[in-house]
């Protein structure tokens, strides 16, 4: 038994004990096998989420990351902060993480493995914080601990207290070196994380399932690592790539649109769990795998006058959901057609299709679906009220090549209310009046 959680423990398990024993405390406890090859993944999806906060990550296996922050306490506005930041950043993970701050970068590993969050952030404090740290809690071989209590020792000052040749002579210079690098006497070089050029993260079920739910569960976690890779890059994705593995049978994939870049872990969600919910599974899934291949630059978002962020970007987010939901085909948006006539310059597209400007006047942002005959009083057009046309008319005089040729001179109008209209006179005939658009 390596960890048990809380409901365990209180029926009594403990971390030691046998299968047999634990299970004969709790008759409903479910025991999982570690997967070594997950919990380095998890750990490289966290080093890259740090990366937002200081540019040198280092990992320290077999669940340690070491980041060098004595250069960007000023960005993050002091030590207080970073620290929330980070424990606020690390709950989305899912797993307990323990912290502490040093001066060298082993003696913060060790001081972590203690917990009660210790900061030491004088040299001149980190020998007394070191010699009251329990030898039980360094991470040494048990062969190494079993010969130090055999000595009576019990605590790192006791051992720093002794001769140095005595030390080197009964546990080889090993030991010493350790302990220098603790303390700051010798130098203890890390290798930076880099992280990879892609995102790809799998996931492998304690189950085969075929419920959309437990699913989405699995791939809330794997967004919240994809978004943590992202923020850490300062990218977005725009495409998601899902394998669903079945034991078998060829995986089922997903390729799922977000519309816009992002790194919004519950944007992301909210849109996979539609397509999700439309998906038909050949077979159990046993795995998971998420991959994301394109990574884009995520630009700032834009700010009104008063600091807050404008909810257009929203605008693509919710037609990525809907077409998820149902389907690319039946999500359409409005485009420009090269066509004078007002009623035929515009024509329906796939939503994304870019849409060429026309080098025509000022248009309405409501077109009337028919044009609405106007009454004329006083040698005016009527629409509820006398309107007052505004500049010159535009003329459009066009169709005569397809059968329904227009001749009309167009205006804008206005009325005592202060709304404006768009109205155009029939040119020929009794120069009939029509209300054929309004403006905000």
């Amino acid at each position: 038994m390596i960890a048990c959680n809380a409901m365990a423990q209180a029926e009594g398990v403990q971390v030691g004990q046998l299968r047999s024993a634990a299970q004969a405390l709790a008759a409903g406890l479910q025991l999982t096998r570690r997967r070594p090859e997950q919990e380095a993944a998890l750990l490289d999806s966290l080093a890259a989420w740090a990366l937002q906060f200081t540019p040198t990550v280092c990992l320290d296996p077999p669940a340690g990351l070491l980041l060098e922050i004595g250069g960007c306490l000023r960005y993050f506005q002091g030590l207080e902060r970073l620290r929330r930041l980070v424990a606020e950043g690390l709950a989305a993970f899912g797993p307990a993480a323990m912290d502490a701050v040093a001066p060298t970068a082993l003696a913060a590993a060790w001081l972590a493995r203690r917990g009660g969050a210790p900061v030491v952030d004088r040299p001149a404090a980190l020998a007394e914080a070191l010699a009251r740290l329990p030898l039980d809690d360094l991470p040494w071989p048990a062969e190494r601990q079993r010969r130090l209590h055999a000595l009576g020792l019990r605590r790192f000052g006791q051992l720093t207290a002794l001769p140095r040749d005595g030390l080197s002579r009964r546990f080889g210079p090993g030991l010493l070196d350790e302990m220098d690098r603790a303390r700051g006497l010798a130098p203890d070089p890390r290798e930076a994380f880099v992280p990879a050029e892609v995102f790809d993260r799998r996931i492998v079920l304690h189950w085969a399932t075929e419920q959309v739910e437990a699913l989405g569960f699995v791939a809330k976690r794997l967004l919240a690592e994809l978004a943590g890779f992202l923020a850490g890059r300062g990218l977005g994705a725009q495409q998601l790539a899902l394998e669903l593995c079945h034991e078998g049978k060829p995986p089922t994939g997903l390729l799922v649109g977000l519309g816009k870049p992002t790194r919004s872990a519950d944007a992301m969600l909210a849109i996979l769990r539609e397509r999700l919910g439309r998906l038909a599974l050949p077979a159990p899934v046993e795995a998971l795998r998420l991959r994301v291949d394109a990574l884009h630059r995520l630009d700032g978002l834009p700010l009104d006058l008063f600091g807050t962020t404008r909810a257009a970007g929203d605008f693509d987010l919710l037609l990525a959901r809907m077409a998820a939901r149902l389907g690319a085909e039946a999500i359409k948006t409005v485009a420009c057609q090269p066509d004078h006539r007002p009623e035929r310059a515009w024509r329906l597209v796939p939503a994304g299709t870019a849409s060429p400007a026309l080098p025509v006047g000022e248009r309405p942002g409501w077109l009337l679906p028919e044009p609405l005959p106007l009454a004329v009083r006083d040698e005016r057009p009527w629409h509820g009220e006398p309107l007052r046309l505004l500049g010159r008319a535009e003329r459009i005089e066009s169709g005569w090549w397809d059968g329904e040729a227009v001749a009309r001179d167009y205006y804008q109008a206005e009325g005592p209310s202060g709304r404006r209209y768009w109205i155009y006179r029939q040119r020929g005939g009794d120069g009939e009046w029509y209300l054929h658009g309004l403006f905000g």
